[in-house]
């Protein structure tokens, strides 16, 4: 399946905005989070510290209000009487009074109980209770005792206590601004306004939940998260109840809910002005590449003038400017090939290749020249003289072309081509069997024009490559003794003639059927080379015939060819 850029683009810059939202939001709940925890514990720990001085002023209270009562003449005589009844009336009247007191007890000066005002028992305490927690069977008090005496003569004691009940959970949580709860064998007293809902009901329960001591945990009432922590009350002998300092959590983060929720909207109004600014974003980055892709599509089909007309500021613009540049490039490479060479063209680009360099190397050179030009075209208007001669020379370069030569230059109505690589020899071979067959098919199809008929000649042999003529002016071509024999070749063929020397012919004798006709030196030649063998088109039996339509043949058998075009032994 194929995605295209701007399809990757959006989704790849969508997905970047998605992923940052994201990142924020969870960043801004982590920060919301650990502040409102680092909030919680600190003010639970000084909630702690608070609940100590709230029970120590609640003790000297008691202290201070049992050291009145028993100091009142009244208490004193009732003391004396140490009748239960009497003194219980006695410290209920001022029980009503004094409304931070829920309790009086009145022990004689042995220390046993004389009357209680929560209930007629004269159920005991703790020997030896000062002040602290004192349970008894109507709850569980703070307390604290205190001497009635008179001149060093003492009467009795008095206990006043205070409950520890909702109400005094109440008064804490305004005190230190946090829930509380109080629980012993069973919740004594609880800040919140639903109990039934707590995770447990003993002191047991709660510090395995909240533990005794150390960090806040986090526990759920009611599926609302508290953060808390325990503290045991104030207590002589023995364990006494434990208090409970809690803070909701989820109340605490609430306003940050909203912060976030604030966050969640604006990212998604971020994220959707961010996508459709990425949408134009990848319409204007792929609409300019779809114009480059067009570009290379039209240069690939040889549309050498076409230009990119993108005016952009950055990448695509330099890109752009660097294609139109390659294009014409390209087109002046074309355009030059048109007068010059591909060699030349090769040489002039090579920037490694100094121009005034020659090589030894060894090709096919491939000479043609039309016959009896100058008597055919005497008395013609030059406007025909050029046609026809364009016309011969164009059939001729369609199959250099198709044969992988390459047209060194036209001289006049002569074509030189050159032919490299390991089949050079027959390639040019071939080249000249389809120039005469081509000729001689332009020459049927305009019976009423000038006849158009060339010689050829073919030479495979080393020749000097190099830039030939002045500073001004120079032609990347080849010269040498092979290249003279190979021109003397073309001057003798006759039209509609292929002459090979002996030597290119000895390279592909075992393919190509030709006759020898001559073996004479040709005078001129360094080295000698034999005129040997003629390729006659209109005479050219199977075997040639398959050569010049590129098939590859086994050298004939003696007999298996028929005159003229079996070759003769030297």
């Amino acid at each position: 399946m194929k995605i295209t850029l701007r399809r990757k683009i959006l989704f790849y810059s969508s997905s970047l905005l998605i992923v940052l939202i994201i990142a924020m939001l969870v960043f801004v709940n982590y920060q919301a989070e650990g502040f409102v925890n680092a909030r919680i514990t600190s003010e639970l720990e000084a909630g702690r510290e608070r609940i100590q001085k709230a029970e120590e002023e609640r003790i000297q209270t008691l202290k201070l209000t049992a050291g009145l009562v028993a100091s009142l003449p009244i208490v004193k005589a009732a003391l004396e009487t140490r009748h239960a009844a009497t003194i219980r009336d006695v410290l209920s009247d001022y029980l009503h009074q004094i409304h931070s007191t829920d309790l009086f007890i009145a022990l004689d000066s042995m220390g046993n109980v004389v009357a209680r005002t929560d209930t007629v028992e004269l159920t005991p305490v703790p020997p030896d209770f000062e002040m602290g927690i004192l349970k008894t069977p109507a709850g569980t008090y703070y307390a604290a005792k205190s001497t009635s005496q008179l001149i060093g003569e003492v009467f009795g004691y008095v206990i006043a206590g205070a409950r520890i009940d909702d109400n005094f959970a109440r008064t804490l949580h305004e005190t230190i601004n946090d829930d509380v709860v109080i629980v012993d064998n069973v919740v004594l007293g609880s800040s919140l306004s639903r109990t039934a809902g707590l995770p447990a009901k003993t002191r047991e329960g709660w510090e395995a939940i909240a533990g005794k001591a150390g960090p806040p945990r986090i526990i759920d009432i009611d599926n609302e998260k508290y953060g808390a922590v325990a503290t045991e009350l104030a207590v002589e002998g023995g364990p006494g109840p434990l208090a409970v300092i809690m803070q909701s959590r989820t109340r605490a983060i609430a306003p940050y809910r909203g912060i976030q929720i604030g966050l969640l909207v604006l990212g998604l109004v971020t994220a959707i002005v961010g996508i459709g600014t990425s949408a134009v974003l990848a319409r204007n980055v792929t609409s300019q590449i779809e114009k480059l892709v067009q570009g290379t599509r039209e240069v690939a089909a040889g549309n050498f003038d076409y230009r990119l007309d993108l005016r952009s500021a950055d990448e695509i613009g330099d890109l752009a400017d660097s294609f139109n540049t390659m294009i014409r490039g390209l087109r002046e490479r074309a355009d030059m090939q048109r007068f010059v060479s591909l060699s030349t063209v090769e040489m002039i680009q090579s920037a490694h290749k100094k121009v005034s360099a020659g090589e030894k190397v060894v090709l096919t050179i491939f000479f043609s020249d039309m016959r009896d030009f100058t008597a055919i075209t005497e008395n013609r208007p030059p406007e025909e003289i050029v046609t026809l001669l364009n016309t011969c020379l164009s059939l001729q370069a369609e199959k250099v072309k198709k044969f992988h030569g390459d047209i060194d230059k036209y001289v006049g109505d002569c074509v030189v081509a050159l032919f490299q690589g390991d089949d050079m020899v027959l390639n040019a071979i071939r080249c000249a069997f389809e120039a005469h067959r081509a000729l001689d098919e332009w020459n049927t199809a305009n019976p009423g024009g000038l006849p158009i008929h060339v010689g050829i000649g073919i030479v495979t042999g080393e020749v000097i490559l190099g830039s030939i003529g002045s500073e001004d002016r120079l032609d990347y071509t080849i010269i040498g003794s092979n290249v003279n024999l190979c021109a003397r070749l073309c001057s003798k063929a006759g039209p509609g003639e292929i002459l090979l020397a002996e030597s290119t012919y000895s390279r592909v004798k075992g393919l190509v059927a030709a006759e020898k006709i001559d073996h004479r030196s040709d005078s001129g030649l360094s080295n000698g080379e034999a005129v040997a063998r003629q390729l006659t088109f209109r005479a050219i039996n199977e075997q040639n015939r398959s050569v010049a339509e590129g098939q590859t043949l086994r050298a004939p058998r003696s007999g298996a060819c028929t005159p003229p075009a079996c070759p003769t032994e030297a």
